[in-house]
């Protein structure tokens, strides 16, 4: 482990060549997390792609990596602790969302206390690095991380200067203040970057058991980094810095071909915030996946204008390689809650036909809702369970609205409310309305005949995760089984 009694950039000699080991930790939302949030983390096992990219930087530069995710290894701080001697890591990077930021502190302030490694952070909570810094971590990677943390590595090991490295934020010891770098350029090329390095051990603990269609062996691919829109309950415009970049769809393949070779997968998601912007590209991709005749189903996010003039076709060519479910973020079926949060008015009536699209084609479709935006009322969370009826995506998710640090809406609403409607309201409707789709007889066989069609084993699943929700209805003080609510 490194000794951190000198400073790096005096005592470039003490600390040489001794980054040989790197950690890279993912901590859970639990036991914060209640309700849905904790049973959405049970149940959507999800590989952590970032971590796992910057793992493939590193094994490039032959120091070893490990990831410790608490959602698959449920470690306490102790065990933690125990693991960074025992793997004799010399350098710990912890992943920060928001959500997470508390818990994240903690670990860090108890582990500088245990352990003499030095403490690294980044993600997309990285705006936090003020209260990061002061916890007792070293650096805060400000944006991608990619080339930063290469460069993290050299300057631990004596060949770089904090100064010199962009996107960083950091402690300064002669001024005595947290100092920020200049900003670092978005990587222009994505496909100089190496493919995730994915852990074979621990290929089959990963499941996305609500989209039912995916089975395992399960990956995550992006293909794209960045979003073009600005919707103000978001961040990702801003990390991104608005900008979208696609990779090659050969390159893309090549990765492909890389997972089924190695890994045998099954199905991939690919988790970009928006899947193929460029109807082109989509072309091509499909026809490529096609050609390589790979016998794996696929899932993407879209945004519910993409493909308007394209549509039936688009589908079609994602249908015939092997996409099997889309998920449409939909956010309100109200016009004017979409114009409040930057979003095009016209998108229900686009949905409307993606989904009857989408669906005619014999591909899964998912919708997710935000309950509590600028505007809500009981009358606008209406529309959006009557469009859901409407429409009959095979899988809906109503959430409630999460206020993200450094967001528009965390800017615009952060002296009082941003609805009429209070937290345990939102909460019972949200419930509500859920109940009320997949208990409507023709949802439900739907649902049901989609799942046997396309993975019968998420049937054990499915039940588990009805049971694990009847708790949360009979425990929750707004329960609509509790008698408590006071929405009656």
């Amino acid at each position: 482990m490194i000794n951190m009694g000198g400073c790096a950039e005096s005592n470039p000699e003490i600390i040489k060549d001794l980054i040989k080991r790197v950690a890279f930790i993912y901590l859970s939302l639990a036991p914060s997390a209640v309700g849905r949030r904790a049973i959405k983390e049970k149940f959507i096992l999800r590989r952590r792609l970032g971590l796992e990219y910057l793992c493939a930087t590193l094994k490039n530069k032959n120091i070893e990596t490990k990831i410790y995710d608490q959602v698959l290894l449920d470690f306490s701080l102790e065990k933690l602790v125990s693991f960074l001697k025992r793997d004799k890591i010399d350098l710990v990077g912890f992943y920060i969302i928001s959500k997470n930021l508390n818990i994240v502190k903690c670990y860090i302030k108890e582990i500088k206390k245990k352990v003499n490694i030095p403490v690294i952070s980044g993600g997309p909570g990285c705006n936090h690095y003020n209260e990061l810094i002061d916890a007792g971590c070293e650096i805060v990677c400000l944006g991608e991380g990619d080339e930063t943390i290469v460069e993290i590595v050299d300057y631990y090991e004596g060949r770089e200067s904090l100064r010199e490295i962009k996107g960083i934020a950091y402690f300064d010891t002669e001024t005595k203040k947290i100092l920020t770098t200049l900003a670092r350029p978005l990587i222009s090329n994505l496909d100089n970057l190496p493919f995730p390095h994915r852990d074979p051990k621990m290929i089959q603990k990963y499941c996305d058991y609500f989209a039912y269609p995916l089975k395992r062996p399960y990956i995550t691919i992006i293909t794209s980094r960045g979003c073009p829109h600005n919707c103000s309950f978001c961040t990702s415009h801003s990390f991104w810095k608005r900008k979208y970049r696609q990779r090659s769809v050969e390159n893309v393949i090549q990765e492909i071909k890389q997972a089924v070779h190695e890994l045998n997968i099954k199905s991939i998601y690919f988790v970009d915030d928006i899947f193929a912007l460029d109807f082109n590209w989509l072309t091509e991709f499909c026809q490529a996946v096609k050609k390589e005749k790979f016998n794996f189903t696929w899932m993407c996010n879209l945004h519910p204008m993409t493909f308007r003039k394209t549509r039936e076709k688009a589908f079609s060519l994602m249908k015939e390689s092997g996409c099997s479910i889309i998920s449409f973020g939909a956010q309100s079926a109200d016009a004017e809650i979409l114009k409040r949060v930057n979003r095009d008015p016209g998108e229900p009536g686009e949905l409307r036909k993606a989904i009857c699209q989408a669906n005619s084609t014999g591909i899964t479709t998912a919708v997710t809702y935000i309950f509590g935006l600028p505007g809500e009322t009981v009358k606008t969370l209406q529309k959006n369970i009557d469009f859901c009826l409407e429409a009959k995506p095979h899988i809906v998710d109503f959430h409630l609205l999460e206020i993200i640090p450094f967001s528009d809406l965390s800017i615009h609403y952060s002296q009082g409310r941003v609805c009429e409607l209070g937290e345990d309201q939102l909460a019972y409707y949200n419930m509500k309305y859920m109940m009320s789709y997949y208990l409507r007889p023709k949802i439900a066989f739907q649902l049901l005949r989609d799942i046997l069609n396309k993975n019968p084993a998420r049937i054990l699943t499915f039940s588990r995760l009805g049971f694990h929700f009847l708790k949360i209805l009979l425990a929750s003080p707004g329960s609509l089984l509790s008698g408590q609510s006071k929405q009656r």
